[in-house]
């Protein structure tokens, strides 16, 4: 009878994948996911780098290992498309491109490429300022702001003076600023619990569908007028309608419409909740707030701040990664082709990972003491060696966010802008909590302003 050397049987068999304690039956872990997801998926580091959790009754797996998150993510992106996530978000984004994998992503992106390249992103620094400027003069000091609606009115207000300059493209900007926020926390639910209550008349899903509806019919109308026109209204939505497949044909009304709520989505939804966070972390640091203050006026000294001032605004820059880093996207979903091996695990085909930014830095190994925020880290030598995939706020590889420069920009002239005029603090007594829809970010912001001394104007 032959036997098998245990150590080469140690090493060709795949090892096991630890299953998160917890799971009841019918529902698995849908409590801590509904209840508590970022803390639930944090603590999933400590039993292994990929953890096996059960979605009412669907098994995923969370990974945990940066290099595990790598080599999905970038070096064996071929073996994984977007995952359910990603398939409840068609029911938003429709085709665009956050949503699409394999070849259809591939030349989307391709496409794309030119409205977000350097020079082009560069140039809508000047409606990023002007509208920061426009929302933060309208205070008044010791005003109470909702801080969290205050930022979400000014990155929508940036994304669609960006994307609709035309008259023609109003009904749309104002259905995207009203109706965003419900869409996104309906459309994460419905990814993370499925189940038939989705299509019940529940007062939720009636908000969902309606807010939905009426953001889509907008868009819809924007595009018809545009297209009529045929005015260059040197906007995003004239250069989407401006282009032309490899066949000279121009792109359908359908992909133009995926292509604008992909980007309004991209641009507020995440941009707004950084922003809001940016402000807190300032208002209850500071010490933070001194050393920013001290870097905008020797940098801008009062004037307003321009691309060309982004390498000088080197705190700044600290702070906002800080804040991508603690309060980072909860969620990206992916899905194995076919019998995947990954690293040292196993997965079956159609497998739903679930990578989680969040969760990876908020990893003690990679960030000591997470739960502190500390611009400094990014200064240190130990950050700028960490392993790939342990900082990944925008995705990586081809999923990369595309508008990932455009998100920077936009915090960062905000930040300028309204802390170059403004002092905010939080109100007494009040408790800031983390909510999650599709960004993380304040359940309610409120914040006392206050003018600065001396008062820096823009």
């Amino acid at each position: 009878m032959l036997r098998m050397n245990p150590v080469i049987l140690e090493e060709v068999m795949p090892k096991p994948i630890p299953e998160a304690p917890g799971a009841l039956p019918l529902i698995g872990h849908a409590l801590p996911l509904a209840r508590r997801r970022t803390q639930f998926l944090a603590s999933l580091a400590e039993l292994g780098g990929i953890v096996r959790i059960n979605m009412v009754g669907m098994p995923a797996y969370v990974l945990t290992d940066p290099d595990l998150v790598w080599r999905v993510l970038v070096s064996e992106g071929r073996n994984y498309h977007r995952g359910r996530m990603f398939d409840k978000m068609t029911e938003v984004l429709g085709n665009g491109l956050a949503t699409i994998s394999g070849k259809a992503h591939h030349e989307t992106r391709r496409i794309l490429q030119p409205t977000f390249h350097h020079q082009k992103v560069a140039s809508y620094a000047s409606i990023m300022t002007g509208v920061a400027d426009a929302v933060s003069s309208a205070w008044r000091a010791g005003q109470v702001i909702e801080v969290d609606q205050a930022m979400n009115d000014l990155t929508a207000r940036v994304v669609n003076g960006i994307l609709f300059a035309s008259e023609m493209g109003a009904r749309a900007a104002d259905a995207i600023q009203l109706r965003l926020p419900e869409v996104m926390k309906g459309m994460l639910t419905r990814t993370l619990i499925p189940g038939a209550w989705q299509k019940l008349p529940l007062p939720a899903n009636i908000r969902y569908d309606r807010a939905n509806q009426e953001m889509h019919a907008a868009i819809d109308e924007a595009i018809a007028a545009y297209r009529a026109e045929g005015k260059d209204h040197s906007d995003m939505l004239s250069t989407l309608l401006a282009l032309r497949d490899d066949d000279g044909n121009p792109m359908t009304d359908q992909w133009i419409h995926d292509q604008v709520i992909t980007v309004a989505v991209g641009g507020i939804e995440t941009t707004s909740a950084a922003l809001a966070w940016c402000l807190h972390q300032i208002g209850v640091h500071p010490e933070m707030e001194q050393r920013l203050h001290a870097e905008l006026d020797e940098v801008l000294g009062g004037r307003p701040p321009e691309f060309a001032d982004l390498p000088r605004l080197v705190y700044t820059g600290r702070i906002v990664l800080e804040v991508l880093r603690m309060h980072a996207v909860a969620v990206y979903m992916r899905r194995t082709l076919d019998l995947t091996q990954l690293g040292e695990f196993e997965l079956p085909a159609k497998a739903e990972i679930i990578i989680s930014p969040y969760a990876l830095h908020r990893n003690p190994r990679y960030f000591p003491d997470p739960d502190v925020f500390d611009p400094d880290r990014w200064a240190s030598e130990a950050t700028k060696k960490l392993p790939k995939g342990a900082y990944i706020p925008f995705s990586a590889g081809g999923s990369k966010c595309i508008a990932d420069n455009f998100a920077i920009l936009e915090i960062t002239m905000a930040l300028a802008v309204i802390c170059s005029r403004w002092r905010l603090r939080g109100v007494p007594g009040k408790q800031v909590k983390e909510i999650t829809t599709g960004a993380t970010r304040p359940d309610r912001l409120p914040m006392i302003v206050a003018a600065r001394t001396p008062a820096m104007a823009v």
